[in-house]
Formats: structure tokens, C-alpha cells, sequence
């Protein structure tokens, strides 16, 4: 059964879809223009990366940056051949809500559902490092609350798309229902009529006359 029967309370989960997943574009292009950009200027990576490690405390990230730092060209060509990876993900999705097929919009749902879990832990991480790197109570409520409803935003909006394919597994069923209906209906109406001597004549139709006349013919 679907959790959700439309997007955003005003456009059907086919249409919200494939809004989706071309705003998921929107994100990867994003995304990939910064990675290409990096990926151009190591140099300035680095730079910025050492004044990250030298001027605040990344607690259990600092190896992970410390690994970026010493070759960030590798990192980021990982980001941009994954992100070409997931722009075509979407595409599919695209097409495959186009054309109800439920088949091509699976990978999307995956690879949305892996992203938005790794989105949750650097939300998370980055959280956990402002607040070892500022005093200011009113800015970590504020991204703390911020975050929260962008998570909750993108988590809303993957559940739309996930129940895109439940919805249409539905309306097949119901229509498969409703054609086994109909037929039962036309085998009722076509149904064996009641023979009354030579001649086929409907139960219905049939009356005493009819059969004191020919009843004798079977004695």
C-alpha cells in the first residue's frame, strides 16, 4: 500500500517524479561544476583544505581530509564519475515515470536512498564539528534546524518517488480486477440457455404453456 497518493499535496506522484528527479539533476550538475572546478585548480584545494586542518578541530574527520588534502584530484574524479553515474540514474527515472515502467526508476530509488543517507552522516558530521568549533549557541540551533528540515524535505520528497512505482502496481491490479469483473460479468450474461424441446430458449423466458407443450416429446 503506498504512504502517499500525491506530491507536495498538489501534483500526482508522476508528475511530482519526474519534477524530482530533475531537481536531482539540478543538485548533480551543482555538484559536478564544483568537482570539475577543484579538480582544475588542486593547488587551491590544498590550500584550503590546510587552512581547515591548521584552524579548526575536524575530530574524527581530520583523517579523511588529511587523505583529500594529499590528493584531491583522485577524490574528485571519483565525485565527478559518480555524479555522471547518478545523472543518468535520473534520466532513467525520467523516462521510466514517463512510461510507468517501474523497472527503470528502481535504480534511482536505490541510489537516492544510499545518497540521502550519506548526506544525513556529513549533515551530522558537520553539526558535531561547529559545535567543537563555535560558542555560539544561536547559530548551532539554527543549522541544527536547518538541517533537520532540509533532511526532512529530501526524505519527503524520496518518499514520492519511491511510491511512484507502489501507486502504479495499483492502478494495474485494480484495473486487472476490474477487467476479471467484466468478463464474469459478460460469461453471466452469455450463460447456457435452459433447453425446452428442439429449441434453446431462455430460463427467464419460459412459461407453463410452453413446457406442457413440448414436455411430452421426453416421456
Amino acid at each position: 500500500m503506498a504512504l502517499v497518493y500525491s506530491c507536495c499535496f498538489w501534483f500526482s506522484l508522476r508528475l511530482g517524479g519526474i519534477i524530482i528527479a530533475l531537481f536531482s539533476i539540478i543538485q548533480a550538475l551543482i555538484v559536478l561544476t564544483i568537482s570539475c572546478v577543484g579538480y582544475s585548480n588542486p593547488k587551491n584545494i590544498e590550500e584550503k583544505i590546510t587552512f581547515w586542518v591548521n584552524d579548526l578541530n575536524l575530530i574524527f574527520t581530520k583523517e579523511f581530509v588529511n587523505n583529500l588534502r594529499s590528493d584531491p584530484t583522485k577524490t574528485l574524479g571519483l565525485i565527478i564519475l559518480l555524479t555522471c553515474i547518478y545523472i543518468i540514474i535520473c534520466m532513467m527515472y525520467v523516462y521510466g515515470a514517463y512510461k510507468c515502467n517501474n523497472v527503470l526508476m528502481m535504480p534511482y530509488i536505490v541510489a537516492e536512498l544510499v545518497r540521502l543517507i550519506a548526506f544525513t552522516v556529513l549533515v551530522i558530521t558537520l553539526l558535531l564539528t561547529l559545535k567543537k568549533n563555535t560558542m555560539d549557541i544561536g547559530l548551532l540551533i539554527g543549522a541544527s534546524v536547518l538541517g533537520g528540515f532540509i533532511l526532512l524535505g529530501m526524505f519527503y520528497l524520496w518518499v514520492c518517488a519511491a511510491n511512484l512505482p507502489i501507486v502504479i502496481n495499483e492502478k494495474e491490479h485494480d484495473e486487472y480486477v476490474a477487467t476479471i469483473t467484466k468478463l464474469e460479468e459478460l460469461l453471466q450474461e452469455t450463460k447456457p440457455k435452459t433447453l425446452i424441446g428442439f429449441d434453446y430458449v431462455p430460463r427467464s423466458n419460459y412459461n407453463e404453456a410452453l413446457y406442457s407443450k413440448h414436455i411430452h416429446r421426453f416421456q
